[in-house]
């Protein structure tokens, strides 16, 4: 009779395996789309509703932070998957600086566009 720890192993196996199927799934068949994945809205007095896309930067930088984290983790779970890993203090200051300087351009594009409206 297996143990209860080793079904619940399993059991966990078996739901992330599934999560990852789902997700596979819906991004080969079109259901997640990824087109403006890297594009940001910003404020463009031309356009009829008021905003254009162009390519972000901000995004750019934070989707790579992002990844290279997520990496660092998963090696530190596999090479020792008893406990927690703890992040370094430098990585998590990265992660953070990394959303605000995203956080930041999107405020610029987006409440400083009204300023660029008014000198126009």
């Amino acid at each position: 009779m297996p143990s209860i720890s080793t079904l619940a192993f399993y059991e966990g196996l078996i739901l992330m395996v599934g999560f990852f199927g789902i997700v596979f799934w819906k991004l080969f068949t079109g259901g997640i789309d990824l087109r403006q994945l890297l594009e940001g809205d910003i404020r463009d007095a031309n356009s009829p509703d008021g905003f254009s896309t162009q390519a972000s930067a901000g995004r750019v930088q934070s989707l790579i932070i992002t990844l290279f984290t997520a990496m660092y983790y998963l090696l530190q779970v596999i090479h020792n998957p008893k406990g927690f890993p703890k992040l370094p203090n430098e990585l998590i200051e990265a992660m953070a600086g990394s959303q605000a300087v995203y956080l930041g351009g999107k405020a610029q594009a987006m409440l400083l566009g009204r300023l660029r409206d008014l000198v126009k």
